[in-house]
This record gives structure tokens, C-alpha cells and sequence, in this order.
């Protein structure tokens, strides 16, 4: 069912209209980078796309766990249905909740990544098949997250959508004592890679990476090239900033919490 000319005029509304009629299905949406919105009555249970790395790629490249003990578990019956996490705490590799909170992590993150670009057509199916399904979140607290994230990147940084095709490379005369989590960013930040791939090398979200990155240009700690996708000369503003090694900690960045009658809020920007 197509909704770009008799329905909802974003997607933000499509989600709407599918949670007041308590729909269960798979949004489609095409574009760049496109993806899939997957939904239990009327709650988002999962985003997949290839704009952020997906529960899969935080667990793999993070080093939490190896390909050989995601392969065996997703092997296994009902791991179509979303029950993968329960075979990996059975089997002694993930801690109570930690699948569950990834998987929240993995939400929020492809939601961002999708509002980075404006989508082409988008289409409401039958449930599709997702192999990571965690909690579920009403799509009023996905879109308000949505958007604090872009304003704050847009105020560290200009345009989120540029800042998201930016590559990135450490400064000339980055000092010593640079924390261990910007070092981290540093050596993966090589002048080819753009936020989306340092987040995927890394094992952690996009957002978070972006976040990062912001506020280590304003230490002077990165310079920037061009936009991977666009010859277009940069008119993000540049901001000075302190010179302070003072890392936001995690409460910073926390997901506000969520309304009553959902799941407990869950923490997602330092993955």
C-alpha cells in the first residue's frame, strides 16, 4: 500500500496513523539510504538500513561477540522470529538485557539515519521477517529523539545530512592525553571515512560517533574534507570551542524517559 499520495505526507505521520490503528507490518522505504521500519501493534520494535549499523554489526564489530556464535544462533528455530537474543543468553554470551538494550540502541540509531535524507516512496506490507526485535517504542518518542539529536549536531556542527557525508582525519598536532574514547575515533578517523563508516568500523552508533566527532572538532582535535557525495564547499559554521579533555559522560547522553505502560528507557548514544 503505497502512501505518498493519498496518506500521510512523512513518515513521522505514517507512523501515527499506524499506531492509532494499532497495525502490525513492515514499512518499506526506499531512497538513500532507505530502510526498514518494523511494527507491532502500532509500536516500533526495529529500523533496519544501511545508513547505521544494525544490531548484527554493534554486537560483531563491537568484539562483544564473534561471527561463528551469531551464525550458530541465528541458525537456530525462531531465530526468524526475532527470538536470536534469547539463544545468546541461553547460551552464556550476552548478560540479562543486554540484546534488549541493543536492540534499543539499533532503533534509535537507524531512526536518526533515516531522517538524515529526505526518503523516495515508502510501503506498508505484511510483518516482514527481523531477526533482532527488542522493545517497543511508540513512534511519538522515536520522532521527538529524532529531532533533539539533529538539533544538538546541527548546533555543534551545521547541517547534520553534510556532516553525515563529511570524511574526517586527525589534526597535525593532536596532544597527548587525549582520552581513551576520542583516541579510539582518531586512529579510525583516516581521512577516507565518513561518520557512518567510522560507526561501522567501530562497532558503535552513528549518532554517537557524530557526537563525538562534533565535539573533538571543537577541541581541535579533527580537521574535515569534503563531503563524501557532494563537491559542494561546506557552510557549517566553525566553532572554536575550549580546549578541555572533559569527556560528557553517559548520563549526558541519555534517551529521555519514555511514557508509561512502555518499557524502561534505555541508553543508546555511547554505544
Amino acid at each position: 500500500m503505497s502512501t505518498r499520495t493519498d496518506g500521510p505526507r512523512n513518515v513521522p505521520a505514517l507512523l501515527n496513523t499506524l499506531y492509532d490503528e494499532g497495525r502490525t507490518g513492515t514499512v518499506v522505504i526506499s531512497g538513500a539510504p532507505g530502510g526498514r521500519i518494523h511494527l507491532r501493534a502500532g509500536r516500533v520494535v526495529a529500523v533496519e538500513t544501511p545508513g547505521a549499523p544494525s544490531v548484527e554489526s554493534l554486537l560483531l564489530a563491537s568484539g562483544r561477540i564473534d561471527d561463528a556464535a551469531w551464525t550458530s544462533a541465528c541458525a537456530t528455530d525462531g531465530a526468524a522470529d526475532g527470538r536470536v537474543g534469547a539463544e545468546l543468553q541461553a547460551r552464556g554470551l550476552l548478560a540479562p538485557e543486554e540484546f534488549e538494550i541493543t536492540c534499543a540502541a539499533a532503533v534509535f540509531d537507524g531512526a536518526f539515519a533515516l531522517a538524515l535524507s529526505p526518503p523516495g516512496d515508502w510501503e506498508v506490507t505484511e510483518a516482514m521477517p527481523a531477526v533482532a526485535i527488542g522493545p517497543a517504542f511508540e513512534p511519538q518518542l522515536l520522532a521527538a529523539e529524532t529531532s533533539r539529536r539533529l538539533v544538538l549536531l546541527s548546533r555543534l556542527w551545521g547541517s547534520p545530512a553534510e556532516f553525515a557525508r563529511t570524511r574526517v582525519r586527525p589534526a597535525a598536532d593532536v596532544p597527548a592525553g587525549v582520552p581513551s574514547r576520542y583516541a579510539t575515533l582518531l586512529r579510525a578517523a583516516n581521512g577516507r571515512r565518513t561518520p557512518r563508516d567510522i560507526a561501522f568500523a567501530l562497532g558503535r552508533g552513528t549518532y554517537a560517533v557524530m557526537l563525538d566527532l562534533a565535539r573533538m572538532r571543537e577541541l581541535g582535535l579533527l580537521h574535515r574534507e569534503r563531503p563524501a557525495a557532494s563537491g559542494r564547499p561546506s557552510t557549517a559554521p566553525r566553532l572554536p570551542g575550549p580546549r578541555s579533555w572533559n569527556v560528557p559522560p553517559a548520563s549526558d547522553l541519555s534517551l529521555p524517559r519514555r511514557s508509561p505502560g512502555t518499557h524502561r528507557p534505555h541508553r543508546t548514544d555511547s554505544v
